[in-house]
């Protein structure tokens, strides 16, 4: 029997199927002779090495006696110690990624034939350690070429499926996935990791992490390692809600704590495994350990778990019911019961738009920025993106815009075209599941693009339409859906992502054909239970006043049921008709959004003599025509010329203090209050340093020098080869004003204070992500202490990572913690004093 096999079998009778626990962790304690319940292995002397991977051959008893404890205790999936064997990670040491992965497949197949147990081995695959563009250096195919090279080695030694776990960016998750079900034949289970704040590093919730990791075409989906086993519960029951494949839950033994200069985790084996049984029940079926769990640990939740009658459990998978689309940390409910119909922006599309077609012409994509801008603003929660003109490289142009869109807005894209190509591309390089438009009733057209929506994810629009047209009745429209979702099911596309768009045709030619229309949604809803859409502003075409013709018939869609409407959000008319019956059914809580949109406006009149209407004045929003808002906007290619122009009639400190610093400030306080995310601050980050370019050079010019704020040392501590934290921190100290002298990852402890000591460091940032290596960091500490008492001068110290609390902080006599980048600034600021 294989990987997929034992897990059909186990979704079939609702058994449990169970992982292994810490590995790092169990090495720690291991180092320090101290002994873990179930390995029956004693270190001789301590074992060294530059990436833990490589423990698989030079420590292969040691990493074997894990996994035979780990079987022991009952697991059915042993994962293999790889969990940083990518050639990004392994750049600096002495073995091949395809040695490290040979070794310890044959490491974790050794264990299991000797337990005489039927257990698999999971290829365990993580973050390479950089963050992806538009965040980072690391464009998606390079990330997908990293991740290559380890799974093509990881089927080669003969792992029965892939573990890709910690994962804090799903485009990146993406990029591994990709790798793995294109190169290889192996089941991929995906897992991603949350904050504090329960949210990814790139901002995603539960809810958007599971719809995107489920889009992937993934054998199973959860998240593992994080917080307290509270947060792992709130996880779990929002995964389970909406989760339609097995759910995976991995948490840690709690938070690590520091007693007696050494690294713990107080969850006890019954603690951990009462929670896993609690989440077991709430709908995970996959479950495992991560830091701090040891074979006790995962002993003891097997023996709970397989205690509970699971065919009694009830699951209540909301996801099938509902129709989702998201980019990378938001997502779309399309016609949900709770928040009813959404808006599909149509304006970026050349169709009539000369403008927009020179702007294609010329590859302006300021004017695609402009347009996502003002629809996003109106009220848009999903944009159409087309680009197709005769004459232009359609391909490249949409996955340029794409690319630009999703690094500059954080609202879901539907991506538009009519040919598959272009659409298979574009859904390659989009973060996030897309709603694709379109497919058809055509037998070449479902041929064509079913195979891309099963491999990429996503919904898809599907227009009732077949090789004869548009049928003239709703009857004939309905057969053609009926033949698209049997089609769909036969791909393995379920109901839920079939959308259906029942056509708008033109009144001014096919007058009784509105009707059918309407019905069309009717009947396709009724049959089906499933979400239609419409091109709403076809109705008028030819007809003088469009508007009157457009919102009535939009009025009159939403009530047939329409779920989502493609418009143009800019006509303050379709958007009224929007908000009223929104109000009218009940979707707009005590008509909250309808007064706040129209309570100071002026409603439309007629004035005196020339019989017109008047349109009701518009909501004020603002707009990216200065400096702020352009950093508050992340507009990074308009903030050279902003910066330009200022210094016309501003010095550089005036341009700095007034205009940089404000708009930083406020885009750290919508970081800090959850209304932005990372990559919104590192936007704006990127947009401060191009303005920075511009000052700079006139400075230069004109003799004058940028005075800095104070010098400041950072590093990844030794043994720590992870250093996205430590160079986000960076970017935010450097837009502010400060020297940032970055040590870079792995650095030993004299090297720190040799950099302190040779620049007058006052302060110092120290950065740590695993638990095995915080103990480098209080040790580097000390080491800053013992300089203090030498010297007489004070260094004050900040610290920071994953694993890390400020009480954790404390404990190692760190002044500070900074809890993210945003912290660090104002650590910087009260040391400095500016």
């Amino acid at each position: 029997m294989n990987f997929r096999e034992f897990l059909q079998e186990h979704i079939r009778n609702h058994e449990p199927v169970f992982f292994d626990g810490g590995m790092g962790t169990i090495i720690q304690t291991l180092q320090a002779k101290d002994k873990v319940p179930l390995v029956d292995f004693e270190l001789k002397e301590e074992v060294h090495y530059h990436a833990p991977d490589e423990l698989s051959i030079t420590a292969p008893e040691l990493i074997k006696a894990i996994h035979s404890a780990y079987l022991k205790a009952g697991a059915n999936i042993i994962t293999t110690n790889t969990f940083g064997a990518t050639p990004i990670k392994l750049e600096d040491s002495s073995y091949k990624t395809e040695e490290i992965i040979e070794a310890a497949v044959r490491n974790a197949k050794e264990a299991i034939d000797k337990s005489g147990s039927k257990a698999f081995v999971a290829l365990d695959v993580s973050s390479s350690g950089k963050l992806l563009e538009p965040m980072g250096p690391l464009t998606f195919d390079e990330a997908y070429e990293n991740y290559k090279t380890t799974m093509i080695a990881g089927e080669k030694a003969g792992a029965d499926l892939v573990l890709v776990e910690t994962m804090s960016d799903l485009y990146e998750t993406k990029a591994a996935v990709l790798a793995a079900r294109e190169n290889t034949n192996l089941p991929v289970i995906v897992s991603a990791t949350f904050q504090n704040n329960l949210r990814t590093l790139t901002g995603a919730d539960p809810l958007t992490a599971i719809v995107y990791l489920e889009s992937m075409g993934v054998e199973a989906a959860g998240f593992n390692c994080g917080g307290s086993l509270a947060d792992a519960a709130k996880i779990t029951e929002t995964m389970a809600d909406y989760a339609s494949v097995p759910l995976l839950v991995q948490p840690n033994a709690g938070l690590p704590v520091v007693e007696n200069g050494k690294t713990i985790f107080k969850v006890k084996p019954e603690e951990f495994a009462e929670a896993q049984a609690a989440n077991f029940k709430t709908g995970a079926l996959i479950l495992g350990g991560c830091c701090g769990t040891t074979p006790s640990h995962i002993q003891a939740m097997v023996k709970a778990v397989n205690k509970i009658k699971a065919d009694k459990i009830e699951r209540n998978h909301k996801l099938q019911n509902h129709t989702i689309v998201s980019s990378y940390n938001e997502c779309v409910d399309i016609g949900s019961p709770e928040n009813g119909p959404v808006i599909i922006g149509e304006r970026i599309n050349p169709t009539g738009k000369k403008k927009f077609k020179q702007a294609l012409i010329d590859k302006n994509m300021q004017y695609i920025i402009d347009e996502a801008s003002n629809q996003i603003n109106a009220g848009a929660h999903i944009l159409d993106v087309n680009v197709g003109l005769p004459g232009i490289d359609e391909q490249q142009m949409m996955v340029d815009s794409v690319k630009l869109l999703q690094s500059s807005f954080r609202i879901p894209l539907q991506i538009d075209s009519s040919e598959p190509p272009v659409l298979e591309k574009a859904l390659r390089y989009y973060n996030g599941k897309a709603l694709i438009n379109s497919v058809n009733g055509k037998k070449h057209v479902m041929e064509a693009v079913f195979p891309i929506v099963k491999k990429y994810g996503g919904s898809v629009v599907a227009l009732a339409l077949d090789e004869n047209g548009i049928p003239p009745t709703a009857e004939e429209r309905l057969a053609i859906a009926d033949l698209i979702f049997k089609t769909a099911e036969s791909y393995g596309i379920p109901k839920r992502d079939i959308v259906i768009d029942s056509l708008t045709l033109t009144i001014s030619s096919q007058q009784k054909e509105a009707r059918e229309t309407l019905r069309t949604i009717q009947l396709v809803k009724q049959k089906h239970g499933c979400k239609t859409v419409l091109g709403v502003s076809n109705i008028s075409f030819g007809l003088p006043r469009r508007e009157i013709i457009n919102s009535h018939f939009f009025t009159q869609a939403l009530a047939a049921g329409l779920d989502a409407c493609i418009i143009n959000p800019l006509s303050q008319d379709m958007m009224a008709a929007f908000r009223a019956f929104r109000a009218i059914a009940g979707f707009d809580a005590n008509c909250l959004e309808y007064i706040e949109n129209y309570a100071n406006t002026v409603a439309p009149t007629v004035a005196a003599g020339d019989g017109k209407t008047a349109s009701a004045a518009p909501v004020q929003k603002a707009d990216a025509s200065d400096l702020k808002s352009i950093i508050a906007s992340g507009f990074k290619d308009r903030s050279a010329a902003a910066a330009q122009e200022l210094l016309k009639t501003n010095s550089a400190l005036d341009i700095i203090n007034n205009h940089i610093v404000p708009a930083l400030d406020e885009v750290g306080k919508d970081f800090e209050s959850g209304r932005k995310f990372l990559p919104q601050l590192l936007l704006s980050a990127e947009t401060v340093a191009k303005a920075f370019e511009v000052i700079k050079a006139h400075l230069a010019a004109s003799g004058e020098a940028q005075e800095s704020k104070g010098k400041i040392v950072i590093a990844t501590v030794q043994g720590d080869v992870h250093d996205i934290g430590k160079n986000i921190v960076k970017a935010m100290l450097e837009n502010y004003g400060y020297n940032v002298i970055d040590l870079g990852k792995d650095v030993p402890i004299e090297s720190v204070v040799n950099a302190v000591r040779e620049n007058d460091i006052k302060l110092v940032g120290l950065s740590a992500l695993m638990t095995t290596t915080v103990a480098s960091m209080e040790q580097t500490i000390k080491a800053l202490r013992e300089y203090e008492k030498e010297t007489g001068k004070t260094v004050k110290i900040m610290v920071g990572g994953a694993v890390l609390t400020a009480e954790y902080a404390k404990k190692i006599d760190a002044d500070y913690y900074a809890k993210d980048a945003m912290n660090s600034v104002e650590i910087a600021k009260e040391v400095f004093g500016a």
